[in-house]
């Protein structure tokens, strides 16, 4: 609610406190705060709820690999790479997962070495 009126400094600070409540418990709830934080550029907090998703065992969705490809176009690489990521999580989960959160990680690597 509060990311659709605009209010993003309010929506990060509920998402912190869910995280903190340890209400970060369902796919829904993931999949709205890794959106939040991929729409706002906040990819470190995006790639570390993802990180937690997966170790908490929620599985993502198209939904989730949706907001997770918008940052990965927008950090510069191209839809086939994007493309081929999502049909490796189809065939292996697991391989599949891997190479999102490789992908994801060299990103942010290279948007916070940009700020250096």
């Amino acid at each position: 609610m509060y990311k659709r009126i605009g209010r993003f400094e309010d929506a990060i600070q509920i998402a912190k406190q869910m995280r903190e409540l340890q209400l970060l418990n369902d796919l829904l709830s993931y999949n709205n705060v890794i959106g939040l934080y991929a729409t706002y550029g906040r990819f470190k907090e995006m790639v570390g709820t993802f990180k937690e998703m997966t170790k908490a065992a929620v599985q993502p969705d198209d939904c989730t690999f949706k907001s997770l490809g918008l940052v990965l176009l927008k950090s510069g690489l191209s839809k086939q790479a994007v493309g081929k990521l999502e049909v490796s999580v189809k065939k292996d989960s697991g391989t599949g997962l891997q190479a999102w959160m490789s992908a994801l990680s060299a990103v942010v690597r290279v948007n916070e070495s940009s700020y250096m």
